[in-house]
């Protein structure tokens, strides 16, 4: 998925994926939402949908590095999420 953002273009097969989080619409997979970073050091919020939930479309947001945590509350993640992202400084311990 390509899109134009304030005139840079987000291309989310050239992207590295920080973490991602699967989404489910009554108990059917329905596409994730994951936080990206472009080579350039731009990070986005990426929405895919695969067409289970009307409701849902494939997006893309650009984002700030502050903003990430914002963005993934709640979520479960690995220990290679977390080491991307505490090496970030998005994370810190509680």
């Amino acid at each position: 998925m390509k899109n134009v953002i304030n005139g840079l273009l987000y291309d989310t097969s050239k992207m590295t994926v920080l973490c991602c989080h699967d989404s489910y619409n009554n108990n059917n997979y329905c596409g994730d939402e994951s936080i990206r970073v472009t080579s350039g050091g731009n990070y986005a919020f990426v929405v895919t949908a695969n067409g289970q939930d009307l409701h849902r479309e494939s997006s893309i947001t650009a984002i700030t590095k502050d903003e990430i945590a914002s963005y993934i509350d709640g979520w479960r993640l690995n220990n290679d999420e977390v080491a991307a992202l505490s090496a970030l400084g998005v994370l810190a311990e509680a």
